[in-house]
């Protein structure tokens, strides 16, 4: 039997909360049952786990029409239906289709369109391609307005343009900076900040300038300027600016890392199922990171589920980067399930047919995961093998200029020798306590710390207890 008003449950269901937001901004609603279904919506947002029933008084017909009118507001603001239309009107222009209600539609968007529209380059251009159809056709009076919309913004266009270019530059230099750790990113940092408030630019490269700039401060770990900067980007959502689903599930993926590493991991969870309600190419990235913070939660089975369900996504993927970061997790999860050697076989299948991959891209992702399986198996000369093939070693050292650096590749090294070569023990403690010194030790990598050496206890839990005494007294020297 059908639910009551089952259509709108599951439209109220799939709404992002800044979507809700946003609706709740545009509304001016003068029917007062419209504006308890709102109150209804809201509360059920701020209430997951309690939520109230929809009243049954209202006329179905009412939620119907207010169902309509809230994805109508939705398309109006949403910036990627804006682009496939402005796409669609440029090829009509460039094919000599142009008829009377394309005319109208180009018409409306230089009427309404400034600068800081989302698409402001691509309509500049649209309207260019749009002048020279009029000109040639010899309709200069159609033509005034649009040349004076091109004489208008012209300043600002160029202005659009030369920042796009330097968006790309300033996205490979982030990029070299995270792989290689040599790069000076305080004068990007600088026009990134610049970019993202300034609210005369357009809003394409404002949205791209929030990202990189997300970018560096996750990597550096600047959790202040993140916070300042998340808080900025919540409330322009929750405006409509920038939206799409798109960008929302991608706003709400980037938070899942900051939540996880900063906040709660409640939270973390709840952004991370809902970056999955959009599909795209970043799907399996977004839940790759879901599953990390289920795991982190003892939620292994729920993680294992998730990640065995997406095989078939992570087939058709061609990124090795989303790609590694998977495989690396789905090791994870079938050890901390007691299926370590089903762990080891995968990896060892993997590494064996894809390891340029894995070594060009995030070899210490998947070597952690691999060697945390061969520890848990008590294969440790195995480990040491692998090790010495894939200069493991050496890797991880440099590796260790990284701001998020962890020494877990290095101590199963250590507790390997120790073990399988008869490292003595005051060796063993002298070559895992050395990197301490190096790092800075927040409360995260604290964490994170000792939850690896209770780890490694087992192994040797003298010469743990001496690393685990040190590491306490770095942290209260530091």
């Amino acid at each position: 039997m059908r639910k009551p008003l089952e259509h709108f449950y599951r439209f109220s269901h799939a709404l992002y909360p800044h979507e809700l937001y946003f609706l709740e901004k545009s509304q001016n609603f003068q029917i007062e049952e419209n504006q308890r279904i709102m109150e209804t919506l809201l509360y059920n947002l701020q209430h997951r786990q309690k939520p109230k029933d929809f009243p049954l008084d209202i006329d179905k017909r009412k939620y119907s029409n207010l169902k309509k009118w809230m994805q109508e507001r939705l398309d109006q603001a949403n910036v990627d239906l804006q682009l496939k239309r402005i796409n669609s009107l440029e090829l009509k222009v460039m094919l000599d289709e142009v008829d009377a209600d394309t005319e109208k539609e180009i018409q409306q968007l230089i009427r309404n369109s400034d600068p800081r529209h989302y698409h402001f380059r691509k309509i500049y251009d649209l309207i260019q391609h749009y002048e020279d159809f009029l000109l040639i056709r010899l309709r200069e009076k159609t033509d005034k307005p649009v040349s004076a919309y091109l004489r208008s913004h012209q300043k600002a266009y160029r202005r659009s343009r030369s920042i796009f270019q330097k968006m790309q530059e300033a996205t490979n230099d982030i990029i070299g900076q995270y792989r290689h750790r040599d790069q000076d990113l305080e004068n990007w940092e600088l026009s990134l900040k610049e970019w993202v408030y300034d609210e005369n630019l357009d809003g394409m490269n404002r949205y791209a300038a929030f990202v990189r700039l997300l970018f560096i401060y996750l990597n550096r770990g600047n959790q202040e300027e993140l916070e300042k900067l998340y808080d900025f980007m919540d409330q322009a959502l929750a405006k409509g600016q920038f939206y799409s689903r798109r960008i929302l599930s991608n706003f709400y993926a980037n938070k899942v890392l900051f939540l996880s590493r900063y906040q709660t991991l409640d939270q973390a969870e709840q952004y991370g199922y809902l970056s999955l309600k959009f599909k795209n190419s970043d799907y399996l990235f977004y839940l790759t990171n879901l599953s990390a913070v289920l795991l982190r939660q003892g939620k292994t089975e729920a993680a294992l589920q998730l990640l065995r369900e997406s095989f078939p996504e992570l087939r058709q993927n061609p990124n090795p980067h989303i790609k590694l970061g998977f495989i690396a997790f789905y090791i994870k999860c079938m050890s901390d399930v007691g299926r370590s050697k089903d762990a080891i076989n995968f990896a060892e299948n993997y590494l064996s047919a894809y390891n340029r991959e894995i070594l060009s891209s995030r070899w210490h992702l998947f070597f952690i995961a691999h060697f945390r399986a061969l520890m848990i198996e008590e294969k440790y000369s195995r480990l040491l093998y692998l090790s010495r093939r894939y200069q493991i070693e050496k890797k991880d050292f440099e590796n260790q200029k990284r701001a998020s650096y962890l020494p877990t590749l290095s101590w199963y090294i250590s507790m390997s020798r120790y073990v399988e070569e008869g490292l003595s023990a005051e060796e063993t403690k002298a070559q895992m306590t050395a990197v301490l010194s190096e790092l800075i030790i927040d409360q995260r990598k604290e964490r994170r710390l000792k939850e690896l050496l209770k780890e490694l206890r087992p192994i040797a839990p003298k010469v743990i207890d001496e690393i685990k005494s040190t590491l306490n007294q770095s942290i209260i020297t530091n």
